[in-house]
């Protein structure tokens, strides 16, 4: 049976149908709007922690039974004792608490008006008096200076924390509103708080980049491509890919959390790349042929030697699955089908568009763009024929210079932190770092405990044995909320010694205040307050406690696991830490068997020179940047092996067509580089300048993750045009290409 190519098919169909094609893409695009809508909503800990592995299941169990998010009023007046700002206080806090899930409020005002009957002074010195007759621990817990305040908000214990996120502008909104004395004013800050400005004023500015990296892609475009007909027209199918991708996340109910917004720029820069790559053929092949003939010999030709590098890119991003970080593989989902959409747009859509809007080349001008690449072209020549002269120590010097830097990689610190995600000048970070330089960390370290009564003596003695041990280890410790301690201060001060003494005691302890430390029978926890710690000293502590429970051994059939917020941070960046190399290797492994698999030669190797050289080299440009691996740069391993393979691949494509033809390798590789390395140039520079955007932002990692990618484009590009081209020589003289495949 005689084989059919598929994309003489595909050249067939879109040369007979181009109206029917663009309607057809035309009507995906309004489904894939309408299924947008279904695009589902996530929480922070969704995207950082894998809830089936142990580590989630435990921090979901404690979330929905223990969790209790705190907001923490930053209170700033003149003067503290003013007995008006007090009353004014007290109207604020039942306000506040009409707030459906509110548990409680309490500020100074409770605290005054409980020490004077229920009621609040009439005098500033009376005021000041029962402050200062305050036990120092109340006193530094409510009023840490003289013109300082702090107030609680308790959230409604086991409270999920998007849930919680739709409280804090109701309880911003509800402050603002308040009337207080002259001078006055009330900040909210806490973990939830925190994440909640964090995200909006990163969900705000990221559109704004994306707008921006948009106008930066098409000036570029313009500088670079207005030589071309319809130089606008592969931003035009990038629009269509990108309609797809949205849509299809609705419709498998992919969220759009970080690692799918950190993906959107990728998809600019590919998807830009796939329609240049068939613009740049079908213009060239116009030149010769009528439309319907190049357009046949532009689908039949770029086709497959696009197709071969979307499998090799979509292998880089596969390998980021091995990471148990929900974000990262979304990225990586993300990635995948974002850049299979923007294929097959560019395959169907090219063609169509160019027949319908009846598509003639340009010819030469003497326009900005035709300067420009003119003086490229020459350049890409002059490379071109430079690289067969120096071959071998090119190739060899980039390679030494790649396994220095593939040997610092490992000393680039990681950081995974909260802070890393947002600029310390943000107001909500500012209020933040205030309240954690006066009252610690806004994050405890909760101990989970499952398997364990705390009612029972036993049970109660050994969590008092634990909390004692940790208190004494850790100077970064600045206090323990468990049963023991709430035991402890209904018992003046002690711990019963017996059942019956223990019973009586808890007897006296009203519910509310025993549920948040055990809700059952065998599920209790531990919250443990620290000072501000930066993320690897929370590492540290977090192992560090670990150790020592192991070390005082927990009951039989006792488990004892740190969870909540703190973990999630601490959790994240030990895999980062774990799983990025991991995942480059994995990337790496899984080209080289497919390059394999496809030519079934030697010359599959020579991409993967160019490519182990921007793995190398990268890192030496982080060093000499001052960068650190964020959550998202982490990543830039795999991405560096799915961009590096999609630009060198098409170039050793265009090299093999080309040798097919004339037999002559060095003219064959000078032809490749000149044809194939201007298109690439061309979508590199604009992906570049897309991603160039984002290192305006205020946010580091937005930032950091901006000047990366562009390090990492620009540094492909030159393997590309470069060391790719003195790659194929050198094979060339060690016989891996005498051939074609």
């Amino acid at each position: 049976m005689r084989w059919i190519n598929p994309y003489a098919v595909v050249a067939g169909v879109v040369n007979r149908f181009p109206r029917a094609v663009l309607a057809v893409m035309v009507a995906l695009a309004i489904v894939a709007i309408v299924f947008m809508g279904a695009i589902p909503p996530y929480t922070i800990s969704d995207e950082y922690m894998d809830k089936s592995a142990p580590e989630g299941v435990v921090f979901d169990t404690y979330s929905n039974r223990y969790m209790q998010d705190t907001y923490i009023l930053l209170i700033h007046a003149g003067d503290i004792t003013d007995p008006e700002l007090l009353s004014d206080l007290l109207i604020l806090e039942e306000q506040i608490r009409r707030i459906d899930e509110v548990s409680s409020t309490t500020t100074v005002a409770d605290v005054v008006a409980q020490f004077n009957g229920g009621v609040i002074p009439g005098t500033r010195a009376e005021v000041q008096a029962i402050i200062d007759s305050l036990p120092p621990d109340i006193r530094q817990q409510f009023v840490p200076d003289p013109q300082t305040l702090f107030g609680y908000i308790l959230i409604d214990q086991g409270l999920p924390t998007d849930k919680s996120f739709t409280i804090e502008p109701v309880v911003v909104n509800t402050i603002a509103q308040a009337t207080l004395p002259p001078g006055v004013s009330i900040e909210v800050t806490g973990n939830t708080p925190l994440n909640f400005e964090i995200f909006v004023a990163m969900m705000i500015g990221f559109v704004l980049l994306v707008i921006a990296a948009m106008v930066l892609m098409l000036v570029m475009k313009y500088l670079l491509w207005s030589k071309i007909r319809y130089w606008i027209l592969p931003v035009v199918l990038l629009t269509f890919g990108l309609f797809y991708t949205f849509g299809l996340m609705g419709i498998f109910g992919i969220p759009a959390n970080d690692g799918a917004i950190a993906a959107f720029p990728i998809l600019l820069g590919l998807g830009i790349d796939y329609a240049v790559q068939f613009h740049s053929r079908f213009d060239d092949e116009c030149r010769v042929h009528d439309r319907k003939e190049s357009l046949s010999l532009t689908i039949t030709a770029a086709g497959p030697a696009v197709l071969t590098a979307l499998v090799a890119t979509s292998l880089g991003f596969l390998a980021m699955f091995i990471s148990p970080i929900p974000m990262i593989r979304t990225f990586a989902l993300v990635s995948i089908i974002g850049i299979v959409c923007c294929y097959l747009t560019a395959l169907f859509g090219f063609g169509a568009f160019a027949h319908v809007l009846g598509y003639v080349p340009k010819a030469p001008g003497n326009t900005i763009a035709d300067r420009i690449m003119t003086v490229y072209d020459t350049g890409l020549t002059a490379i071109s024929s430079g690289v067969v002269k120096i071959a071998v120590p090119l190739v060899l010097v980039a390679v030494v210079i790649a396994m220095v830097g593939i040997s610092l990689d490992p000393g680039i610190p990681v950081d995974a932190s909260q802070q890393s995600f947002a600029p310390s000048d943000m107001q909500a970070v500012v209020v933040a770092d205030e309240v954690e330089s006066i009252a610690g960390s806004l994050t405890p370290l909760p101990l989970y405990v499952q398997g364990l009564d705390l009612r029972t003596i036993s049970g109660i003695t050994w969590t008092d044995r634990l909390c004692g041990l940790l208190e004494e280890n850790y100077d970064k410790i600045s206090s323990i909320d468990s049963m023991s301690t709430l035991v402890r201060s209904y018992n003046n001060g002690v711990l019963p010694i017996n059942q019956a003494e223990l019973d009586r005691v808890l007897a006296s302890i009203p519910s509310d205040q025993l549920s948040p430390y055990q809700a059952n029978d065998t599920t209790s926890v531990i919250r443990i307050n620290t000072l501000s710690m930066e993320i690897n000293e929370q590492v540290a502590f977090s192992d560090n406690v670990e150790r020592d429970i192991a070390w005082l051994g927990p009951p039989p059939g006792t488990m004892v696991t740190p969870t909540g917020s703190f973990t999630l941070y601490t959790i994240l960046t030990s895999q980062v830490i774990e799983d990025k190399d991991k995942m480059t290797y994995l990337g790496f492994a899984l080209i080289f068997v497919f390059l394999l698999l496809v030519y079934r030669k030697g010359i599959a190797l020579t991409p993967l020179v160019p490519i182990i050289c921007v793995l190398g080299w990268n890192p030496i440009a982080m060093i000499l940047l001052g960068q650190s691996y964020s959550i998202l740069t982490a990543v830039l391993g795999s991405m560096t092996i799915g961009i590096g393979s999609e630009y060198t691949i098409l170039i050793m494509e265009r090299y093999l067509e080309e040798y097919q033809e004339s037999h002559d390798r060095i003219a064959a590789m000078q032809r490749a580089v000149r044809k194939v390395g201007t298109a690439v140039t061309v979508s590199g520079l604009v992906t570049a300048a897309g991603f160039s955007a984002l290192m305006l932002s205020s946010f580091p990692i937005l930032s950091g993750f901006g000047l990366a990618t562009v390090v990492v484009v620009i540094l492909s590009l030159i393997s590309a045009v470069v060391v790719m081209p003195a790659t194929l020589v050198v094979a060339s003289r060690f016989g891996a290409a005498k051939s074609s495949p």
